[in-house]
């Protein structure tokens, strides 16, 4: 058992040494051979023998080590092995776990969707043209508690596979699940608001939304999306709702420009401010990161231009820009962590920064939002964060890959404010994509103003 449980061990001996247990299998046998299927550090034949030992001694422990542990494994010649092994017994049971890996991102492993190996194992078990009803099985008809997660996985896959009219088709179809909470949520989203998510996190942010505590900003949402274009609101994003209800708040006339107009107003408060952009240095890392408003003109949408005007609006506010210094100057001498928070218009159209402690500190290069900034950011308008190492942080003006990967997880639309000198923080709007902005810089208020 030594032998067996240190995976540095020789292969040889760890071999030799199953041989020796195998003659009376005890339990803590049968134990270390579930931790060598999916522990990093053995070589594949080994795991291999692990696993053919397990299928006979223990069939059901086995499938439940695969059950927890297939989707968070990254070696991808095991994981691919493990997936054809799953399919070529033809354990149909086994469906949800390879669609729960599936949705897992494996970024520098598989690249493309359809060379997944997880997608693989379920066309050979149910077919390959049955992959569509095999999720959508799963999301209409798995425990809406015990697989909330899988459902919210399937309805994601199926987005990703193209199959947006037939996620529509079952939302219009009130027969299927109506007492259904998912369901239901999604369907009121689709006929109030005309809008249907596209991954998890907007099906989280929409059920946030629907919740008894936010049914003001809800009604205030739905009222802010009718005064939209008929373009714009027939493909409005879960993110662009606090943008929306920030501009019926605070400049109204926002809700019914259109984007050309919009991109007008950002350009031209952008040459106001001087056409200094300080982009941050991302050496080594593939990728379109200009930071220009012209470079990217294509990919925006409404809630970008109108984010980016409020954003520059409320930044004029002597009140937010001392608090957002005092922040930045606080920031600098805590080598702990990053700082950052909400910014959003209140109630009375009014900018309102609220700051949010880190949820884990130990890194001056890092922000970990805690789940209050999150419950706030479902109706604030920004998630921000500081880049103030120093007062001279130009090499780091901007997002970074850590936040690029950030937004695309959490959708939310981003700022990030980095020290350029003592008197100047530089300004950048970020979002999923990645798209990002450089909106130019703030000055720190003169003593009284």
């Amino acid at each position: 058992m030594k032998v067996l449980s240190n995976p540095e061990s020789m292969p040889s001996s760890q071999r030799k040494a199953m041989e020796a247990l195998d003659a009376t299998p005890a339990p803590e046998y049968v134990r270390q051979l579930k931790i060598m299927v999916f522990q990093p550090g053995y070589t594949q034949p080994i795991r291999e023998e692990a696993f053919a030992r397990l299928a006979t001694l223990d069939p059901k422990g086995l499938k439940d080590t695969l059950k927890l542990n297939l989707p968070k494994m990254q070696a991808l010649a095991w994981r691919t092995w493990l997936c054809e092994r799953i399919a070529s017994e033809g354990w149909m049971d086994m469906t949800p776990t390879l669609v729960r890996a599936w949705s897992a991102p494996m970024p520098g492993w598989v690249e493309k969707d359809q060379d997944r190996p997880e997608r693989k194992a379920l066309a050979a078990m149910h077919g390959q043209d049955r992959l569509t009803d095999v999720l959508v099985d799963l999301l209409v008809d798995a425990d809406p508690v015990t697989e909330r997660n899988l459902r919210l996985r399937c309805w994601e896959l199926l987005q990703k596979q193209g199959q947006r009219e037939r996620l529509v088709a079952l939302l219009a179809d009130a027969t299927v699940k109506p007492d259904d909470r998912l369901l239901a949520d999604l369907r009121r989203c689709a006929a109030e608001l005309g809008m249907v998510p596209v991954t998890r996190e907007e099906i989280l942010w929409l059920q946030s939304l629907l919740d008894t505590g936010n049914v003001a900003f809800w009604n205030e949402a739905r009222a802010a999306v009718a005064r939209l274009p008929q373009e714009t609101r027939s493909s409005i994003e879960i993110r662009e709702l606090p943008v929306a209800v920030a501009a019926a708040r605070h400049q109204p006339e926002l809700l019914t420009l259109s984007n050309m107009d919009l991109y007008g107003m950002v350009e031209s408060r952008r040459a106001a401010e001087g056409s200094r952009v300080a982009t941050a240095t991302l050496d080594g890392y593939g990728g379109d990161f200009s930071e220009t408003l012209y470079s990217q003109r294509g990919r925006f949408r409404w809630g970008d231009l109108a984010a980016m005007v409020l954003a520059m609006d409320l930044l004029q506010d002597s009140a937010i820009r001392r608090q957002l210094f005092d922040l930045a100057d606080r920031d600098l001498q805590d080598r702990s962590t990053e700082y950052g928070g909400v910014l959003t218009v209140g109630a009375d159209g009014k900018a309102v920064l609220t700051e949010h402690r880190p949820r884990v500190q130990g890194n001056d290069l890092r922000f970990e939002a805690p789940p209050a900034m999150f419950e706030q950011g479902y109706t604030g308008l920004f998630h921000f964060h500081l880049h103030a190492q120093s007062y001279d942080n130009t090499r780091y003006a901007g997002p970074h890959i850590g936040d690029f990967t950030y937004a695309n997880s959490t959708r939310a639309n981003c700022l990030v404010f980095t020290f350029l000198n003592k008197g100047e923080l530089n300004v950048d709007y970020y979002r999923h994509g990645p798209v990002v902005v450089d909106l130019g810089s703030v000055r720190r208020p003169e003593p009284g103003t």
